[in-house]
């Protein structure tokens, strides 16, 4: 009786450390969403109703991206497991107003649905800046789709900013699979959209901008046009250069 009893005490320890072994995995919040909007701080909701279950020395995670051109801004964002990293807040303003804005946010934590956030009002509402008014000469084509913009018209540009942007970010990681077309006024110089920070949480940013066609020709600052020649092209020609010379001599 008494080795069946402890048998018996021991099927219930076991039992007991085997459930709470199973309550001391963490849960979080998961959801995926990529849209368009127009006012993303009062309008997009980022509440999770599905749950998922974590591997041992996960994380919970919450990551957006935002993108404002004109008046539209694209909202990807994600919550999940994530199984690298540490527990921490970032909050990123890539491109600075005037013109487009991209900001990113990402948190990290360890306690089940931690990742609760219901809305991007919190950091978004930062990027309100008060009407400068716009540039009496520069105008651009604005606009920020998910995929490609099938139109894009030419918007006076605010005051402040100097250049056009176009450009398209691959986006993936998170659940997120999907593209954005981002075309608008800015003050930076070159591709750099992201400020050349393609990671944000688990997500991975490509940025693509198109070049200068190098079979197009481009006026120099004189009036005269300059015409691109490859370096296969030059060696071609190197030769009959060399010979004309050698006669003019």
């Amino acid at each position: 009786m008494g080795t069946c009893h402890i048998q018996a005490l021991m099927f219930y320890f076991l039992l007991g450390a085997s459930s709470l072994t199973l309550a001391q995995h963490l849960e979080c919040f998961k959801s995926i969403s990529t849209s368009i909007e127009e006012n993303p701080s009062s309008t997009f909701n980022w509440t999770a109703e599905e749950v998922e279950t974590c591997d041992d020395g996960s994380f919970c995670q919450e990551t957006v991206l935002m993108i404002k051109a004109g008046a539209e801004t694209a909202v990807l964002a994600t919550k999940g497991c994530v199984s690298e990293g540490e527990e921490a807040m970032t909050f990123i303003q890539h491109t600075a107003p005037p013109g487009l804005i991209t900001v990113s946010y990402s948190g990290y934590c360890e306690d089940s649905f931690c990742n609760n956030k219901d809305g991007v009002y919190h950091f978004w509402q930062l990027q309100r800046t008060p009407a400068s008014g716009v540039s009496a000469t520069l105008r651009c084509p604005t606009c920020v789709a998910l995929g490609s913009c099938f139109s894009a018209p030419s918007l006076p540009c605010p005051n402040g900013t100097t250049r056009c942007y176009q450009g398209k970010l691959d986006i993936t990681g998170g659940g997120i699979n999907s593209s954005v077309e981002v075309k608008g006024c800015t003050s930076m110089v070159g591709c750099r959209l992201m400020a050349r920070i393609f990671t944000v949480g688990p997500i991975l940013v490509k940025e693509v901008c198109p070049r200068q066609s190098l079979t197009e020709p481009r006026m120099a600052e004189d009036g005269a046009t300059w015409i691109p020649i490859s370096v296969w092209g030059l060696e071609l020609l190197l030769p009959l250069l060399l010979q004309s010379f050698v006669l003019l001599s």
